[in-house]
């Protein structure tokens, strides 16, 4: 049996095109047009650059034993923050990005970001 799990580690554990896949889930889901793609890119990069930014100043203050949910709890913020703007500044683009929005929380690509400048 655990020749099987040696085997398979290369399939889901260890392979980048199916890890990276995973980050790209919202930003495939609205690549309907360029103007959708652009504005999704455009939102998950404020929400990388401010929680790195945040997290970069709390990081002292913040216990290692809460550090994960202290991440997601800024990242969540941040993307919060994101909808209500885009809401009330482009109702018509958050008709069609609305559904995809609060995907950014779960998107690994910032929550790896954001352990990195921790660290």
């Amino acid at each position: 049996m655990k020749k099987l799990g040696v085997l398979t580690a290369g399939i889901f554990k260890e392979n980048p095109v199916f890890v990276l896949m995973l980050g790209l889930c919202p930003t495939l889901g609205v690549t309907s047009s360029a103007i959708n793609g652009f504005s999704m890119g455009l939102a998950v990069i404020a929400v990388l650059a401010c929680s790195n930014g945040l997290i970069s100043l709390f990081k002292k203050f913040i216990p290692d034993e809460v550090r994960i949910p202290a991440f997601i709890m800024i990242i969540a913020s941040l993307v919060t923050v994101v909808d209500m703007i885009m809401n009330a500044y482009t109702p018509d683009l958050y008709k069609v990005l609305g559904l995809f929005i609060p995907l950014i929380v779960v998107n690994c690509i910032v929550l790896g970001r954001a352990e990195s400048f921790a660290s």
